[in-house]
């Protein structure tokens, strides 16, 4: 009885030392993020080398626009207008070879008047945390800015802050979204957070193709 007693004793004190160092961890995670730099003046960006595109479908499943891809190739090509950015890095999903976002990116931006040679293209930027580690470790940017709606920018900065990359900054690719579909997205990025996290801190996970 008493041997049982202990274990349980023992048992609920790891139990309450275990939730006490996640909320602490996450404690500290939200008050870092808060100090993440997320622009959605152009005038305020400041100059950098390069900036780091995220990737997103073109085309709904229902063949219409998808306005968040819209939205971050015309942000993306007002920066460099603006003189904010030298280097545009697109990074996407080319996992098949009938599907190629960076090429469609990179289409998009030229049509824009970007020129090509101008445009870096990465065809391994399955997830965020794919496109930040290779932006760092194979195309050895330290300090970009990325491209992004602003739900989805503190996620991005987060992930490069914990890759070596914490001068990273991040541009607003802003465009005004029926309510329906900002609970939609608010609810995938918890879910998407909690991975987010889980990469960082448990798992220490990699892009699928580190070079």
């Amino acid at each position: 009885m008493i041997k049982k007693l202990i274990h349980y004793l023992s048992f609920r004190k790891c139990f309450v030392i275990t939730i006490l160092v996640v909320l602490i961890l996450i404690i500290s995670t939200i008050l870092k993020i808060n100090t993440y730099e997320v622009h959605t003046d152009i005038i305020n960006v400041p100059q950098r080398e390069y900036a780091l595109v995220l990737g997103t479908g073109k085309f709904l499943p229902n063949g219409n626009l998808n306005y968040y891809y819209k939205y971050r190739i015309k942000s993306s090509a007002e920066l460099y207008h603006a003189k904010k950015v030298k280097k545009l890095i697109v990074s996407g999903d080319n996992s098949r070879k009938d599907y190629n976002e960076p090429q469609m990116m990179k289409d998009d931006l030229i049509a824009l008047g970007v020129p090509a040679e101008n445009i870096i293209l990465d065809y391994a930027g399955f997830r965020t945390l794919d496109s930040v580690r290779r932006c760092k470790n194979v195309f050895k940017c330290n300090s970009s800015i990325i491209i992004t709606q602003y739900y989805h920018a503190k996620r991005a900065l987060y992930l490069c802050d914990k890759n070596d990359m914490p001068n990273a900054i991040a541009y607003d690719a802003k465009l005004n979204v029926r309510f329906r579909y900002k609970l939609r997205n608010n609810a995938r990025e918890i879910l998407a957070w909690i991975k987010a996290w889980i990469d960082v801190n448990i798992t220490d996970k990699k892009a699928k193709f580190e070079n």
